[in-house]
């Protein structure tokens, strides 16, 4: 029997795989653990709210402080902020039926 991946895990896993982050962090996304040499190394080319993104996910999954709560309203779009909302009532392990933003797939 295969273990539930943690709700860090989860969330982190949510934000790489927007739609679009996901064609460039997929390669990256282990079964428990992400490269984020390669993920961080990735940002250099992205636009500056994909590259958010990814920081984001880096700052919930190392606690780094890398992301300045400023950011979010800042650089991401209104679907990216979602998704953000969404990782971070992942993260907490907020139970589905509790959620107040469905998660996207």
């Amino acid at each position: 029997m295969k273990n539930r991946p943690s709700p860090e895990y989860t969330a982190v896993r949510h934000i790489l795989t927007s739609p679009s982050l996901a064609p460039r962090c997929t390669p990256y996304i282990g079964d428990d653990d992400f490269a984020w040499e390669g993920l961080l190394a990735e940002t250099a080319t992205m636009s500056g709210g994909e590259a958010t993104l990814v920081r984001v996910a880096f700052d919930l999954w190392e606690a780094e402080g890398v992301v300045g709560i400023w950011e979010l309203p800042k650089q991401l779009d209104t679907q990216n902020f979602t998704r953000v909302l969404q990782a971070l009532e992942l993260f907490r392990g907020t139970p589905e039926h509790d959620r107040r933003i469905p998660v996207a797939a």
